[in-house]
């Protein structure tokens, strides 16, 4: 399982074991693969498997299920449990004509490929249908308009009217790298395209990989298997917060004598056990990893050597500290520079750093090249007066691959560019988080600490108290002009605010691009409100930063276009009146999705200052595009221009086709 996705699991309140892996194949025909898979058990899913085992149950992988095929596995067992993994037999066949059979799959389902998961569906958490009415009022969760509610708490689904089919026949490159890579389930998206029906007709024997829309937060949804007019595959459990969108994939097959058409799936609504927002880390003991804003800023002031050190040009200390009980004072401090004072002028020195090769007149002697000796027989938490550079980056992973560090503080992002991080440095802070290093930044931007995390591939910095609601936050992307609203501009955007909070509910937030006017505007008006707030900052020079954020991330002007991807975080796009920033974030986003990059989500252009004609020419400019054959007609439907929150509203409710 990969690092990211272990971590997201703490946000879902959802107990389910490791991604289970194929461990030996036992046996091959031309149906099926029959194989034994382990998966990894915490300690209260073992409890769990001793105690109450019917009440768990094997969820296939999604990205297997929507290749059409199925796996079915054995009833988990405590008579299969080893340690902490439980061993059981599985058997895949390919169910689903149009899709690859076992001659394309067979040399993928092999040794090592993680299959799926055991989830424990908690009897005590399953909702009543009066529950679920009330949760679905509550606004915390949002099933398909279709979802009917049956008197003991189970839910019927009806699928999209549309089918799901690949665009061209996948060679074994493109099936290794969906079943294989991290994101292979984001490129299966490009290669499945949803083709609309006027009704899903399932032949008998025959099955189809459909859709439906469902936003879930604080619960989760197990499909039922056995039902007349329709049995999906075993990708059964729909998780909370990754369960978000319009394209929820279901693989449904007809298993009965007779045609099916326009299927049915029944399912069961379970509430997630709550995740603690108090995720501060806390130490427990002297040397854990968490030091408090207050503290690192002690610490800086030891930075300062009694005497110039042998580089001239710019002092890089390091400290280190260890498992001590007065860490902070006990820190050891390490300088940068050769060992005898460097000759080569200011002039000199800035013209060859950025030159790392051998040819280079720059020493670069630093810090953390000194720090193998010191950490020889223990491992430590590394503190920097400025984030790493290529060699300092390569000498701390160096050290991390054996064991020796455990977090990484920094007090600023560039010598050069103040606040802001370079693409090489997002690309390092990945590296970090892959190795395992926890990085806080002892941000001067807002005077607080913040904990690097990742979300859907994107890192951000967070204030630790709202790391738990930063991952479960349905966030959405306010983007708009640096130049401040009227104030009935302003009334407006909070009653559009007000409207988002009344129909998603709570768990929602905001992501700038930082700046001042209609950005900061946004900023104050969510955090009135208690919805999370963040920015992407970028370097320049024509506004001012909004820094009383819940999270962020900061870019250099040479990643300007980089930053954007940053906003893929978000579910929906929002653009209030805006200048021709907003204008090439609006085609960016429009773009993203004919690619199938993002979801194609209701785009709001929203009139914010009520004057009517502000976006008329995007409409034209589309409808034009769509007329000439250089759009598809699918985002003019997907355009929605208002100055009407309730309108807003409507179109999440009908365009999204939810309850």
């Amino acid at each position: 399982m990969a690092k990211e996705e272990r971590d997201n699991l703490i946000y879902r309140g959802l107990l389910q074991s490791d991604d289970g892996v194929i461990t030996k194949v036992v046996n091959a025909n031309s149906w099926t693969i029959t194989f034994q898979t382990t998966f990894g058990l915490n300690d209260q899913l073992i409890e769990h498997l001793k105690n109450q085992a019917e009440h768990i149950v094997f969820s296939e992988r999604s990205r297997i299920a929507r290749l059409g095929v199925q796996i079915k596995c054995e009833p988990p067992s405590a008579d299969a449990l080893e340690g902490d993994s439980v061993t059981l037999t599985l058997v895949a066949s390919p169910v689903i004509p149009g899709f690859p059979g076992l001659n394309e799959l067979r040399e993928f389902i092999t040794l090592g490929l993680p299959v799926g998961r055991l989830v424990f569906c908690d009897p005590e958490a399953l909702l009543t249908s009066d529950e679920v009415l009330e949760a679905i009022e509550r606004s915390e969760l949002k099933l398909p308009v279709s979802t009917t509610i049956s008197a003991d708490g189970s839910i019927v689904i009806a699928p999209h009217k549309v089918i799901c089919e690949m665009k061209e026949p996948l060679d074994k490159e493109a099936l290794g790298r969906i079943l294989l890579q991290e994101d292979g389930r984001e490129l299966l998206n490009r290669y499945q395209a949803r083709k609309s029906v006027r009704s899903v007709n399932i032949a008998p024997g025959k099955g189809v990989v459909t859709t439906c829309s469902m936003y879930l937060n604080e619960h989760y949804v197990v499909l039922q298997s056995g039902f007349e007019l329709g049995r999906n595959l075993p990708a059964t459990v729909l998780d909370p917060i990754k369960t978000r969108g319009i394209r929820i994939y279901l693989e449904i097959v007809n298993q009965t004598r007779h045609p099916i058409v326009n299927p049915l799936i029944a399912a069961k609504v379970y509430c997630a056990a709550k995740s603690k927002n108090s995720m501060q880390p806390k130490r427990s003991a002297p040397g854990d990893a968490f030091f408090t804003y207050k503290e690192m800023r002690r610490l800086e002031k030891q930075f300062d050597p009694p005497e110039p050190g042998s580089c001239h040009y710019l002092e890089k200390p390091v400290a280190v500290i260890s498992d001590e009980t007065d860490a902070i004072k006990t820190a050891r401090i390490y300088l940068n520079g050769p060992d005898q004072a460097c000759d080569a002028t200011k002039a000199l020195c800035a013209v060859a750093r950025p030159d790392f090769s051998p040819n280079s007149e720059c020493s670069h002697e630093y810090a953390t090249s000194k720090l193998g000796e010191a950490l020889k027989d223990s491992h430590a938490v590394l503190a920097m007066k400025y984030f790493p550079n290529l060699l300092e980056h390569r000498d701390i992973i160096n050290l991390a691959c054996e064991g020796k560090i455990r977090a990484l503080y920094f007090f600023e992002p560039s010598c050069e560019h103040g606040p802001f991080l370079s693409q090489l440095d997002h690309n390092r802070l990945q590296e970090y988080h892959a190795f395992g290093i926890e990085v806080y930044w002892v941000s001067g931007l807002n005077g607080c600490l913040m904990v690097h995390t990742m979300r859907d591939g994107m890192g951000y910095f967070v204030l630790p108290e709202r790391l738990a609601d930063f991952h479960k936050s349905m966030l959405f992307a306010f983007y708009g002009s640096n130049m401040r609203l009227s104030e009935d501009g302003e009334a407006r955007l909070g009653n559009l605010m007000d409207a988002l909070i009344a129909f998603w509910g709570q768990s929602i937030g905001i992501v700038t691009g930082g700046g001042s006017g209609v950005m900061e505007q946004a900023n104050t008006l969510a955090r009135m409100r208690g919805i999370l707030s963040g920015a992407n900052f970028l370097d320049i020079t024509d506004q001012s930063m909004t820094t009383d954020v819940d999270f962020c991330q900061v870019f250099q002007a040479t990643c300007r276009h980089s930053r954007q991807k940053w906003f893929e975080v978000a579910s929906f796009p929002i653009f209030n009146v805006g200048g021709l920033g907003s204008l090439e974030e609006l085609g960016i986003t429009l773009c993203n999705m004919k690619l199938s990059i993002l979801e194609p989500v209701p785009v709001i252009l929203f009139d914010t200052e009520g004057r009517k004609g502000f976006w008329n020419g995007i409409d034209d400019q589309i409808n034009e595009m769509v007329t000439r054959g250089r759009a598809p007609d699918w985002i003019k439907d997907n355009i929605v221009i208002t100055d009407d929150p309730n309108v807003v509203i409507d179109v999440y409710r009908t365009h999204l086709q939810l309850f």
